[in-house]
């Protein structure tokens, strides 16, 4: 069956599942306007279901929900609502499963009442989750729900049983109700594929994209269609959408956080760079407790990958200064001129503080870690992928034929791979000898060369990949947003060439990029996660007040 069939057939599928009673009319975003405003302005939400999604973070909704102000049904009904609104106006869900949720989520009321009023039984604590609406990327597998990672060839091919990381949230109390959209492949900085379309950029839905490969989940959070969402990480999918969407996104060090049952496009036994599922949220607090809740889970009892690395409670800085390396290019892209600013911003508020230090470095030989990331990404050429395409039919997607060259790489041999595996290796001594020559508590960067950019012209993942490369913890953090001073300034200000001028040449200034968000990333040591959370806590305060 061609790809075109079995699109229309899911799509309609998918759509029949939001309940009439909660479309809106017309779809208002052909004309570029922002749409975050939308949900709570288009009589679909009550005013209780407007504050429920509105007004709290994961963190204090919880904590109404551990307090009886809301029930799970209540918050479950209002997350539901407001994500078909987001689908509606940028399509970012891939499955809906709102029912199944919204009946959980009235059996964990019930058990409640039940244990609350049973005075022979003894005090049972709500799980860590309980009653938390939690949306995932399509890739992670839920029971009955299709993994289609928006290719046809996958379309109805209901997982017979929950990813680990799925099965761990709803064994914590969490009520998972969708799954989000992502690119072809799941490569690129743009989530569009031939099932599902493009996901649009809620702040400006024609002419920016909502990034990839978590762009799905980017839009959802960015409309509050979801509070807290899981993503994975392979060279920036978590982080890109971050910075496209203004959230917080953390990619843990590899198996912190439940990976198995994912659906990678990687050929399977080609174990190069290792993909990490980590958190997208509207505050750092809540990236840090779904870090600490998944770390004091028994992780192994899902996934014989998981590392259980402890949680050991790190709440305080251990040193009275913090010592930050400042990165201010990766040597490769030149950021543009919102993205210098904000560094500057974050820089110089931190610097005000007294107690931190910043520490001017440059990263070393990024160049060639990006090559071997790339040759570590297409090990066994591009065979695989074209034969999943060629399955139904299906054309690559505009941001995906942008990655020909990418793709036409041929096969590493043998001995070449061994060979990215000792560069590796000496890559790794050279980035721990960094952080602990410059006695460095964590590294503050870009996480990219630029802002969100048009449709189909992401192309670049040195500042994210190289942190993938090593496999080391890194989170996003919002700083500000394009204002009316961030002018584009002359090429000849991109200092490392050609391509480098290509890439800072997109950025044309604030009128097509108008409240795109600015963000910076930290960087902490592998298997630091904590650390970098407990740090990135006490940065984000102090340079957004929070």
């Amino acid at each position: 069956m061609s790809y075109q069939i079995i699109a229309a057939e899911k799509v309609a599928q998918r759509n029949s599942k939001i309940p009439k009673d909660w479309l809106i009319f017309p779809q208002p975003f052909n004309d570029g306007t922002s749409l975050l405003q939308v949900p709570i302005t288009c009589g679909v939400l009550s005013e209780v279901e407007c504050e429920i999604t509105s007004n709290y973070d994961a963190t204090a909704l919880l904590a109404k929900l551990r307090a009886g102000g809301f029930s799970a049904e209540q918050v479950t009904i209002a997350f539901c609502k407001r994500a078909a609104i987001a689908q509606q106006l940028v399509n970012c869900l891939t499955e809906v499963f709102f029912d199944e949720a919204i009946k959980r989520a009235r059996q964990l009321d019930t058990e409640r009442r039940e244990s609350d009023s049973n005075t022979e039984v003894s005090f049972s604590p709500l799980p860590p989750l309980w009653g938390l609406p939690i949306s995932l990327k399509d890739s992670f597998a839920y029971l009955g729900q299709d993994t289609s990672t928006g290719l046809a060839c996958y379309v109805n091919e209901p997982a017979t049983e929950h990813s680990a990381l799925a099965a761990l949230l709803l064994d914590l109390g969490a009520v998972l109700y969708c799954k989000t959209n992502l690119p072809q492949s799941i490569m690129t900085g743009d989530s569009d594929n031939n099932v599902f379309g493009r996901t649009l950029n809620p702040r400006n839905p024609c002419g920016l994209t909502a990034g990839g490969s978590t762009g799905g989940e980017g839009a959802l959070l960015a409309l509050r269609g979801s509070v807290l969402g899981v993503g994975t990480d392979i060279g920036g999918s978590i982080r890109v959408p971050s910075v496209c969407n203004g959230l917080y996104g953390l990619r843990p060090s590899v198996g912190v956080v439940p990976h198995g049952g994912v659906r990678d496009l990687t050929v399977p036994g080609t174990a190069g760079i290792m993909s990490s599922a980590g958190p997208m949220a509207t505050s750092m607090r809540d990236i840090s407790l779904f870090l600490q809740t998944i770390m004091q889970a028994e992780t192994w009892k899902y996934d014989s990958t998981a590392l259980a690395i402890p949680w050991s409670n790190h709440t305080k800085m251990d040193k009275k200064r913090l010592r930050i390396g400042l990165v201010e290019d990766d040597g490769l892209y030149t950021p543009s001129p919102p993205v210098r600013r904000g560094l500057k911003k974050a820089a110089g508020l931190l610097q005000a503080m007294g107690n931190v230090e910043l520490v001017p470095i440059a990263l070393p030989n990024v160049r060639q870690i990006y090559r071997d990331l790339l040759s570590y990404y297409m090990l066994s050429g591009s065979d695989y992928y074209f034969e999943q395409f060629g399955r139904t039919g299906e054309p690559l997607v505009p941001s995906l034929e942008a990655l020909i060259p990418l793709l036409a790489q041929p096969r590493t041999t043998l001995k070449g791979f061994f060979d990215l595996n000792v560069r590796r290796t000496e890559a790794a001594k050279m980035y721990l000898s960094l952080f602990r020559d410059n006695n460095l508590d964590v590294i503050l960067m870009p996480p990219a060369p630029h802002t969100a950019v048009p449709l189909d012209t992401w192309s670049t993942i040195t500042y994210t990949g190289l942190w993938n490369y090593l496999d080391y913890p890194a989170v996003v953090v919002p700083v500000d947003q394009v204002r009316e001073e961030d002018v584009a300034d002359d090429l000849s200000n991109a200092k490392f060439g050609s391509e480098d001028a290509r890439v800072y040449g997109l950025y044309t200034g604030p009128g097509e990029y108008r409240d795109a968000p600015i963000c910076v990333q930290l960087v902490g040591y592998r298997h630091k996660d904590e650390a970098l959370a407990s740090m990135a806590a006490v940065l984000d305060g102090i340079i957004n007040g929070i």
